[in-house]
């Protein structure tokens, strides 16, 4: 069986790359649905050179065009993920 490739949250696969140094496990998604799918996972935080842990960050501003800013010091990270 040729299993679907699917993009996951590199959390949701037990990786501790969260805000806070920790991972969000899923079993369901890992252990069950994995079975039909291979996983390519990702971290956009990460990968656009952001710290583990860091502080916790929220969208904020225009739904269409949202901003990407820190929860404690505002620190905008928009351009850096982009």
């Amino acid at each position: 069986m040729k299993k679907i490739r699917l993009g996951i949250s590199s959390c949701l696969l037990g990786e501790n790359v969260r805000y806070n140094g920790g991972h969000k496990l899923d079993r369901f998604l890992r252990d069950t649905l994995g079975r039909y799918a291979e996983y390519v996972p990702v971290c956009p935080e990460v990968e656009c050179g952001l710290s583990i842990p860091r502080e916790a960050m929220r969208l904020v501003g225009d739904p269409d065009d949202p901003r990407l800013l820190t929860r404690n010091t505002l620190v905008d990270h928009t351009d850096r993920m982009k």
